[in-house]
């Protein structure tokens, strides 16, 4: 529905959302939200931990998020504040990535005869 506002709404929308940012108060609305706990599929429906929690929150505020979102990300791409080595979450990058640098230096160790070590670590319950 948001996408399709007219742009004298859609500048309206934006003068708002400055205003909220610049004065710091945020609608009190925006604070609390909905927790859906949507089961992990596959997983035992009766263990409390195989289920993910959602949260439904105001999409006037999602926007918000991802404009700032935007302009940090775009404040740290340009002023290289991230390393070269983050792949992941990225533009024009993936976790592949780092696939690809994997495979190439084991072949480089091999061909020229040398160990190539590389150590894992599982994240999967970590978030």
């Amino acid at each position: 529905m948001l996408k399709h506002l007219p742009n004298e709404a859609l500048q309206t929308l934006l003068v708002a959302l400055n205003d909220i940012w610049y004065s710091g108060n945020f609608p009190d609305s925006w604070r609390t939200s909905i927790v859906i706990p949507v089961p992990k599929p596959g997983k035992d429906k009766s263990d409390s931990s195989n289920y993910r929690p959602i949260a439904l929150t105001s999409c006037i505020c999602k926007i918000m998020e991802r404009m700032i979102n935007n302009g940090l990300v775009w404040y740290l791409e340009r002023n290289n504040f991230i390393t070269p080595a983050q792949s992941g979450f990225r533009k024009q990058r993936s976790t592949t990535d780092h696939l690809v640098r994997l495979e190439s230096f084991v072949r480089e160790a091999f061909v020229q005869r040398q160990h190539a070590v590389a150590i894992f670590f599982d994240l999967e319950k970590a978030y």
